[in-house]
């Protein structure tokens, strides 16, 4: 009888030979005397197969013919077998990739955090840092059995840290959770980043935040109203960083937003890096529609919020609610919420201090910024734009 196990062995069989014939002849021949046990070994070739063709491919070298083929139709495979993990990337219970993170120390991040909040109170200006979520949600266990991740716990050990000096921080594990918000809705499936919908969500409530803490006057709810705004959905357009290490069928592909205002805008923005100055509606200057490639393991479509990771971004809004100066400082976790604070905010310059090479002081005391938010995905908490040595005085 041909079961469906033995026409499984049989699809490993083909797309392995397609594969292996010109690189693993030999991992094809242990393949096959494996599949010669029939239905009784089939499980054990199933795990075997499983280690022997991860091995087969090489993923640090992209320059090799056909890369992305190669990685499909492995992703293919580890799909069909069940596999949870592929190329340092683990399938979580609600279908989503992610990398595993160490526990790391919060302590020299905390340290700058609070040498940037005193500066600004040393002025009379407001600070504020925000923790953002991660693909693992804080308060449900989606890990499979016998993986571990300190996500979360990074997070809280920083944001620990931050409270302990005093450093006004946000949360948005928890403002997520109070809006019945799941990680699974908030995320792309194959990539770390949150949906554009989710980076919306998320400058929405920083300007609440601010609204309530006193820092900005009520500004019209038309300018944090998903509402208001007009969303172009590009369809399978994007596989994530994680969905480059295990291909288009592992986990599928993900859709991407482009997200603009659905009233008239008139914004500048400048970006010394591209040499690039340009005025015009929000949808223009904010969203680099060059970078909407569809080739999947060479195009980043989300980079297109944020110009693709830019060291520094200076946005002009004459006719935002906001009359004042805000410096935002992020990585490209940020590129999304930040991209729209340029509508609330008159002044807004944006930075990314893993490529800044200025002289942060000398550019801090010159622009003068009334508000200062930090915003970096903390599953690494020692990250440079955490623990950049903003004022020319860190120790060690």
């Amino acid at each position: 009888m041909f079961t469906h196990k033995k026409a499984l062995a049989a699809v490993f069989l083909i797309a392995i030979f397609y594969i292996g014939s010109a690189t693993a002849p030999s991992a094809l021949a242990r393949i096959g005397e494996l599949a010669a046990g029939g239905p009784p070994g089939i499980p054990q070739a199933r795990k075997q197969i499983a280690s022997d063709y991860q091995g087969m491919l090489d993923f640090e070298h992209p320059d090799f013919r056909g890369k992305g083929l190669y990685i499909n139709l492995n992703g293919l495979m580890a799909r069909a077998m069940g596999q949870r993990y592929m190329n340092e990337q683990v399938k979580l219970d609600n279908g989503h990739l992610t990398a595993l993170y160490y526990k790391r120390d919060p302590a020299r991040s905390a340290e700058q955090m609070a040498k940037l909040r005193d500066r600004q109170e040393e002025r009379g200006k407001a600070f504020l840092f925000v923790a953002t979520p991660c693909q693992i949600p804080k308060y449900d266990n989606v890990l499979p059995t016998g993986y571990y991740d300190y996500s979360n716990q990074n997070i809280d050990a920083l944001l620990g840290a931050l409270r302990e000096k005093g450093v006004p921080a946000m949360d948005l594990r928890e403002e997520l959770r109070a809006d019945g918000i799941s990680n699974t809705d908030a995320f792309f499936v194959t990539d770390v980043h949150w949906k554009p919908e989710t980076g919306f969500w998320a400058y929405a409530k920083i300007v609440s935040y601010l609204e309530q803490a006193g820092l900005i006057a009520p500004i019209d709810p038309m300018y944090t109203d998903i509402d208001e705004f007009n969303i172009e959905v590009l369809e399978g357009i994007f596989l994530g960083s994680s969905g480059n290490r295990t291909g288009k069928y592992y986990a599928g592909v993900d859709d991407l937003s482009l997200i603009a205002p659905g009233f008239k805008t008139d914004i500048s923005v400048e970006i010394p890096s591209m040499s690039m100055e340009k005025q015009g509606e929000f949808a223009d200057v904010a969203i680099n529609r060059n970078l909407l490639g569809r080739d999947y393991f060479t195009a980043n479509p989300y980079r297109a919020y944020g110009h693709g990771n830019r060291d520094f971004i200076s946005y002009r809004n004459a006719g935002a609610p906001i009359g004042m100066k805000a410096m935002a400082i992020g990585d490209s976790f940020s590129n999304v919420p930040f991209a729209f604070l340029s509508l609330a905010f008159a002044e807004c310059d944006q930075l990314d201090m893993r490529y800044y090479e200025g002289d942060f002081e000398e550019y801090y005391d010159e622009y003068g910024p009334d508000i200062v938010i930090v915003m970096v995905y903390p599953d690494e908490i020692d990250h440079p734009s955490l623990t950049f040595d903003f004022f020319g005085d860190l120790e060690g």
